[in-house]
């Protein structure tokens, strides 16, 4: 046998001897791990620590030996498992952190964007920021493990046809063999592995080349999509595009599927890059357009954030923004000065990635704990009038943004007045519900709408004046249009004065005061009788907003008082309202 027959059998028995122990380690993790490691935390850092190492190995050996790149990557996958497992600590739960999904996506993008990196470093250190070899090297790395899963995917396919050709003469032999638990994840990793192996041994003709030339073809279909969507902009203005519905997620993916077709285009170096020139101007186009869909992006999710405060998806979208904005202004700026603009932008890339890699391992530290920057946003919000209960994400503070959201909650429950029955209702039916439409429907299911009514109505100057089973009269249709407007709105909410206005007439009779329109407040006549709460008419007509929301704080805070006109009147300072039946 030719050494060099020998050195091919060597490496693929070794890729493939890799390949079966990674899936030897991930059968231990999903079948025996969990019942050893029964802390949540200490069992995500090993698990992503285990797969984050075989994972960069497969694709390190090829280009480097086995014992570098075995070395190389435990390096990367401990540093990145030990941040994942300290982002960890910020949930209770492996299910709440990985529904919250942010973080174990920064982790891989983590891996993703240095095993590039480091794959170069292994071949020459001094390579690091060339960009032909990364650029070779990340493209290398993706059609090997593309083809290689390609390969895995034929492999079970001819197992199950094999499996049901035996079945027919009652030779259950693969059946059996398969119902071994560990011996798919062996099978599959060792499949892998042989695959990842001959793939790298034919680079010369299984090489990226075919896919980034098919890619290339797409450059003149995005330049002119992407120009018709920007005139229509121009034209029709923006304010259709800034609707109910937020397009950043829908604008930010159009902007990142231009900065990888130019990135494309031009190729590891000149004598690389699209050769025809009406194709390099539908680069340069491209790459100009990008900061007008970066900022559109950018604009529609710092509208959202004025409107509803810092929510975790909300960071995330302002973080991918950021990058696409610098991308954007790289790409243009390199095009606008000319000369060397396709070398400018390859550097860039290298730059703005090096960002990307320090952003993603800062995501999984407390420096940038979006679920405690939400947190405080949201009840800084709340606090300050600007949000309401009805928009307040009250079950994720509870239940979806982890120990950051619940220390939230509970500082939001104590800043709470006494009397603000509705805010702590509510606090205490998020931390019931499982999810957020149980919390949506608990108050009317547990307790009734008239009660949750009750519950969410403050009564001055005794709270105990009014009682759950004095509203039972109240017709539905106004049970329900109160319950809506004093959920939408805790500070001050629903407020209603009892009192005796008319000495001359036996029972309490008030005022209702109701959320309105922009923030003013609906006032109606309202009087005991027979131990039944009775309703009058709307003070100046119904949407009149006869009372601002500073005077029903005033209420709240105990400033205002019941005095005589004709008869006695509510006065808010020097304001009077007067009940009428």
């Amino acid at each position: 046998m030719r050494a060099s027959d020998r050195r091919t059998l060597v490496s693929r028995a070794e890729m493939a001897l890799i390949g079966a122990l990674a899936g030897l380690a991930l059968w231990g993790l999903v079948e025996k791990a969990q019942d050893i490691l029964t802390n949540p935390h200490l069992f995500l850092t090993v698990a992503s620590a285990v797969a984050g190492f075989f994972t960069i190995l497969l694709a390190l050996c090829g280009p480097a030996t086995s014992l570098r790149s075995a070395t190389a990557a435990a390096l990367l996958a401990i540093f990145a498992a030990l941040l994942v497992g300290w982002s960890s600590l910020r949930f209770d739960s492996l299910e709440a952190f990985f529904s919250a999904g942010h973080l174990i996506f920064a982790w891989g993008v983590f891996l993703f964007v240095g095993t590039p990196f480091l794959a170069v470093w292994l071949a020459n250190p001094q390579d690091t920021r060339s960009y032909v070899r990364l650029f070779d090297m990340s493209w290398g790395i993706v059609v090997r493990y593309s083809a290689a899963w390609l390969f895995v995917g034929v492999f079970w396919a001819v197992v199950f046809l094999s499996d049901a050709l035996l079945q027919i003469v009652g030779v259950p032999l693969i059946e059996n063999l398969l119902d071994i638990g560990l011996v798919p994840y062996v099978l599959s990793g060792f499949t892998l592995g042989l695959g990842l192996s001959v793939v790298y041994e034919m680079r010369d003709y299984v090489s990226p080349y075919l896919l980034l030339r098919l890619l290339r073809l797409l450059v003149p279909v995005m330049l002119v999509v992407v120009t018709i969507f920007v005139i229509a902009v121009v034209l029709r203005g923006s304010n259709e595009l800034f609707g109910d519905l937020s397009p950043a997620a829908t604008l930010l993916a159009v902007a990142i599927g231009m900065i990888a077709l130019v990135s494309v285009a031009l190729g590891k170096q000149d004598d690389d890059a699209v050769h025809f020139g009406w194709m390099r101007a539908a680069s340069a186009m491209l790459a100009l357009l990008l900061p007008v869909l970066g900022a559109l992006a950018g604009y529609a999710v710092w509208l959202r954030v004025q409107q509803y405060g810092w929510t975790p998806a909300r960071l995330s979208a302002a973080t991918i923004a950021g990058f696409v904005g610098l991308y954007a202004l790289a790409y243009a700026g390199s095009v606008v000065f000319r000369g060397e603009w396709m070398e400018r932008i390859r550097q860039a890339n290298i730059r703005v990635a090096g960002g990307i890699l320090l952003i993603s391992a800062l995501w999984m530290t407390p420096i940038l704990n979006i679920e405690a920057i939400s947190s405080t946003s949201q009840v800084n919000r709340f606090l300050k009038g600007e949000s309401d209960l009805e928009s307040a994400p009250l079950w994720e503070l509870a239940h979806a943004w982890g120990r950051p959201g619940q220390a939230a909650l509970e500082h939001l429950a104590a800043q709470a007045p006494d009397g603000d029955g509705a805010l702590k209702q509510a606090i205490a039916a998020a931390k019931r519900a499982d999810n957020r439409y149980q919390f949506a429907t608990a108050e009317a299911v547990a307790l009734g709408q008239s009660s949750a009514l009750r519950n969410l109505i403050r009564v001055f100057p005794d709270e105990a004046a009014l009682r759950a089973d004095m509203m039972d009269g109240v017709p539905d249709y106004r049970v329900n249009e109160w319950l809506a407007l004093c959920r939408r709105q805790s500070n001050p909410g629903c407020v209603m004065v009892l009192d005796d206005f008319d000495s001359a007439q036996a029972g309490l009779e008030g005022v209702l005061l109701l959320p309105g329109r922009d923030g003013a407040f609906d006032a109606m006549s309202v009087w005991v009788e027979d131990g039944n709460l009775q309703l009058g008419s709307y003070l100046g007509g119904y949407g009149a907003g006869v009372v601002t929301r500073d005077q029903v704080r005033e209420i709240v805070q105990g400033n205002y008082r019941l005095a005589p006109s004709s008869r006695k009147s509510l006065w808010i300072g020097d304001f009077e309202l007067s009940p009428s039946n």
